[in-house]
């Protein structure tokens, strides 16, 4: 008799995280590489160093967790195939550091090519619609990963919109021979210089920047060299014309305003190009509230510190 699964089983423990430190694994395999938009090489250094806090649980993640049963039944029986939890990670032959852990493995069956891999994803309708793509770029990479690893020949993707309640037919997806083994040798090459030789990786944005150095330190000031004068010509000189443009975009609206007077939208053929329309908005005015209930201000009030860039 197989082991009663409780949902609490599939949410990840503290030790599982603590565990991620010393390798990598497939959700973290776009972001390494560059080709995550949400998370950089610079984050994931930094979290496997110990340098930032792990994120805490959050209540879409444990959804996420928690719903993999269900996705898993619902792949069952709408594909006639099985699968099973495997709890122990596929881990690379050579490099001890590449590993995976896969939501579902699916076992041989009518239709497929032997033994595949099952990647269960909940995301929303609004995250997919702002794709070019069936699905995000980063999960394509994490189920080559884990194809890599385990030798299989083939996966599955299937995604759950949690906004819709609403499934996505599975998406059928071959090992790619040549992308995993180049996607390899690059993370092994990022091991190597980035964890074994500890060079931290360049910050990519803005996030990497605040990560690095949150605070100004009171006081300090650095002389420019040649260099950060030329960058700083040439930021002057991009901020004259995007103010040129912006200057030029509003007289532009201002012009369509006229032409639409009172009427809420400029149409062509049926499609419309712009529209200004009447919208009615309340918000807390908190110079009133000061003044006339300061002590219901003070406990309310919050602060925060903040870094602000702004050019001379």
């Amino acid at each position: 008799m197989q082991p009663t699964t409780t949902y609490s089983d599939e949410i990840p423990t503290t030790e599982w995280v603590e565990n991620r430190k010393h390798y990598i694994g497939g959700s973290e395999v776009a972001a390494i590489l560059g080709e995550s938009s949400y998370k950089t090489p610079l984050q994931i250094w930094m979290k496997k160093q110990g340098l930032v806090g792990e994120i805490e649980s959050s209540p879409v993640a444990d959804f996420g967790h928690v719903f993999e049963p269900i996705m898993a039944d619902y792949f069952e029986s709408l594909m006639g195939l099985k699968t099973r939890r495997v709890s122990d990670p596929y881990v690379h032959d050579e490099y001890s550091f590449l590993r995976a852990n896969i939501d579902r493995q699916i076992c041989s069956g009518d239709g497929v090519p032997g033994t595949g891999v099952l990647e269960l994803k909940t995301t929303t309708s609004h995250r997919l619609r702002k794709l070019s793509r069936a699905y995000p770029k980063s999960w394509g990479y994490q189920i080559q990963h884990y194809l890599g690893l385990t030798g299989y020949q083939y996966g599955y993707l299937l995604i759950y919109e949690r906004d819709s309640c609403k499934f996505h037919e599975p998406v059928y997806i071959e090992r790619d021979v040549a992308f995993i083994a180049e996607n390899t040798e690059k993370l092994v090459a990022w091991w190597q210089c980035h964890m074994i030789e500890g060079q931290r990786p360049a910050p990519q944005n803005g996030e990497d920047l605040l990560l690095l150095y949150p605070e100004s330190t009171a006081g300090k000031v650095v002389e420019a060299r040649p260099k950060d004068f030329d960058i700083y010509r040439q930021l002057t000189e991009v901020r004259e014309e995007k103010d040129n443009l912006k200057a030029k975009e509003t007289t532009l609206k201002n012009k369509l305003k006229e032409t639409l007077g009172d009427a809420e939208r400029l149409v062509c053929r049926g499609k419309t190009l712009v529209s200004w329309k009447t919208y009615e908005r309340s918000r807390l005015d908190s110079t009133k509230l000061r003044e006339q209930k300061p002590e219901i201000y003070e406990n309310y009030r919050t602060s925060s510190s903040y870094r602000r860039f702004s050019v001379k």
